[in-house]
């Protein structure tokens, strides 16, 4: 009897190791995250007040600074729109003594959508009155929010720098235009922009690679359908 206890004692013990263990590596386990934690605990509090900080500080700026300078913005712009639909293009640059032109809410409140609207409106300003610098300056610092206005975009760019002569920066942004805007009735439309100033530069094998991208991709466009035309003239004048 007394060897009969002892097996089920020793079989009992073999049965309760792997829980006794796992209490025991479980309690070793808390004491270094505490050891961790006690050590490293300001560095690791800092680090979580940044990170509260820090989305309380998005949210502030956001709620209390954003919010309202794009309702501003929006109201704002308006006014210099009208002008611009009517040609003023002056008063919807500089504003009319009571309203703010472009510029202004271009610098005041060029962190919203409508102040960063408002720059593209001041390119074409500057556009019509052939200040083609000051056109080139706002087209750059402006960020299209849409393909189509990324193709419009660099379409003005190459119009501001054909202008001023610099036919390789005017290409190069018709050719942005039409890689840019992604669309059959625009691309095509850059593209041959991007093209015919080429031949204008007697480059008819650049122009001819322009071409041949129309007639590629582009094939059922305006331009596409009549650009055969086009890719022969280039191909005369390279003696092919």
């Amino acid at each position: 009897l007394s060897i009969f206890k002892r097996l089920i004692n020793t079989m009992s013990e073999i049965k309760n190791k792997p829980e006794q263990e796992a209490v025991k590596q479980n309690d070793d386990l808390y004491r270094k995250v505490e050891n961790t934690f006690l050590k490293n605990r300001n560095v690791i509090i800092g680090a979580l007040v940044l990170i509260i900080v820090g989305n309380g500080g998005y949210f502030g700026y956001k709620e209390l600074f954003l919010k309202p300078k794009t309702q501003q913005a929006d109201n704002k712009i308006s006014y210099p729109q009208n002008f611009f639909t009517k040609d003023s293009f002056q008063l919807a640059l500089n504003g009319d003594g009571i309203n703010d032109g472009f510029l202004q809410i271009a610098d005041d409140y060029g962190v919203t959508k409508s102040g960063n609207l408002a720059k593209y409106y001041a390119g074409v300003c500057y556009l019509k009155a052939k200040d083609f610098d000051n056109a080139i300056k706002y087209f750059e610092d402006y960020k299209p929010k849409t393909d189509e206005l990324a193709g419009l975009t660099y379409m003005q760019l190459g119009h501001a720098y054909a202008e001023k002569n610099d036919f390789a920066k005017a290409v190069e942004n018709y050719k942005k235009a039409g890689k840019e805007a992604q669309s059959d009735m625009y691309s095509p439309y850059y593209y041959k922009l991007a093209g015919d100033l080429l031949v204008v530069q007697n480059d008819f094998k650049g122009a001819k690679e322009v071409y041949e991208i129309i007639k590629r991709d582009y094939p059922l466009s305006e331009e596409g359908i009549n650009i055969d035309k086009d890719i022969a003239y280039t191909e005369t004048k390279l003696g092919e």
